[in-house]
């Protein structure tokens, strides 16, 4: 490739010198591109580590009592720790052997040779004399090692004749007993009275519920069984549920599922619970006459209940 030469050469438009003066100022500084800096950086890092060595030499020799007090309180965290991971583990072995020789619980096992302590129970229930709470009659006659003593109230909203409940005369004191103050009243449903501020619990159903935890000999459950358990808690929603329904013939819909849940085909009965005293009730209350498929298992409940 060959080089061309222009016909014509161009004059700059700016001519600079080849060095550039400057005005001299006030302060000038170092250029440090052309000259080192005398003092290196070794001997400082040279000065600064015998410093902190001797300090810290200094500092295991003697001390500062802060560092002291902190020592021990970290000594006695982890004595502390140690002793509570000692006490985990033999809580552990003990759960792990007691789990290995405790029998296994039958479901249709009665409850009754587990000793509970005491309870003293004071409750206040509005009623409506039109719908009698015969789920406290048949608690008088089931829960024998309770004693249930009632009380009767009359509202100002109340001006017909009120019904009598007989109350059961216990010959021998009882384990567990169940102040209950009844008041008739010009209600829509039972209503368990919880305290001043705080809310009503309604329903009968709900009341028999509340009941049987307060008493945990009779706390269902508290079973062992979860069959036992759903079985009891279906029984009781679907009693809760009938006395809202708006015709008879969805009513009897509804307790014609009851049939497969109850024992109806045994009239000699001996124990009752409380999702019989809840359908029992139920039946009472709400149906005319009694269904057809549970007038055996009727019977039986009237006899216990009434004996």
């Amino acid at each position: 490739m060959r080089n061309e030469m222009a016909m014509y050469a161009l004059k700059p438009v700016v001519s600079l010198p080849d060095t550039l003066h400057h005005s001299k100022p006030m302060y000038e500084m170092r250029n440090i591109h052309k000259e080192r800096s005398r003092d290196d950086h070794t001997e400082a890092e040279n000065k600064i580590v015998p410093d902190i060595t001797e300090q810290v030499i200094s500092f295991l020799k003697c001390p500062l009592p802060e560092y002291n007090l902190l020592e021990a309180r970290q000594e006695k965290i982890l004595a502390q720790l140690a002793d509570l991971k000692k006490q985990v583990s033999t809580l552990c072995n003990l759960l792990k052997r007691t789990n290995q020789t405790a029998p296994l619980e039958i479901c249709n096992k009665s409850q009754d040779t587990v000793v509970m302590p005491g309870v003293t129970v004071y409750l206040i229930i509005n009623a409506n004399p039109k719908m009698l709470p015969y789920s406290v009659l048949a608690l008088q006659q089931v829960w024998m090692d309770t004693d249930i003593r009632i009380e009767t109230y009359v509202h100002s909203s109340i001006n017909e004749q009120i019904p009598s409940i007989e109350q059961s005369i216990t010959q021998s004191p009882r384990k567990n007993v169940v102040n209950l103050q009844l008041i008739w009243k010009d209600v829509a449903d039972l209503e368990l009275v919880s305290g001043l501020r705080g809310y009503n619990i309604t329903g009968e159903i709900n009341f028999l519920r509340h009941l049987s935890r307060l008493i945990s000999s009779h706390n269902y459950e508290n079973s062992m069984c979860p069959e036992n358990v759903n079985r009891i808690d279906w029984i009781l929603d679907l009693c809760h549920s009938i006395r809202y329904q708006s015709t008879l013939k969805r009513k009897q819909e509804l307790i014609s599922l009851l049939v497969d849940k109850l024992n109806i085909n045994s009239s000699d009965k001996k124990e009752f619970d409380i999702a019989d005293i809840a359908v029992w009730s139920t039946i009472k209350q709400v149906f005319p006459k009694c269904p057809p498929k549970l007038e055996k298992w009727f019977i039986a409940c009237e006899k216990r209940f009434y004996q």
